[in-house]
């Protein structure tokens, strides 16, 4: 018997999220660009900081990618493209693809 929601409440998380506060660049699918922040970061996805007027739809493919701001030093990302997963009110959370090029072949 689940008591309090615990197990309920408890995330399936794939890899471990950490909180960032990153300059990017996101990609929409319109081709325009626009110079964002993240909230946390993981191997597997991201969380883009953005006001209800800009997101991009679940579904949708964009491309981000760090800007040279020295906040950003040493750190990388899996993919540069990523697909939007999850809208919530401060912004969007983008899964990284990740393309192997041995299962294409």
């Amino acid at each position: 018997m689940l008591t309090g929601g615990d197990v309920l409440s408890q995330e399936k998380r794939k890899y471990t999220r950490r909180e960032a506060h990153f300059e990017v660049e996101l990609g929409l699918p319109s081709g325009d660009i626009k110079l964002v922040g993240t909230r946390d970061v993981s191997d597997g996805g991201i969380f883009i900081l953005l006001d209800q007027l800009q997101r991009p739809v679940i579904g949708e493919v964009v491309t981000v990618k760090l800007t040279t701001n020295p906040q950003n030093t040493g750190e990388s990302f899996p993919s540069s493209d990523a697909v939007v997963v999850r809208q919530e009110e401060e912004g969007v959370g983008l899964a990284f693809i990740e393309l192997d090029f041995d299962d294409a072949i």
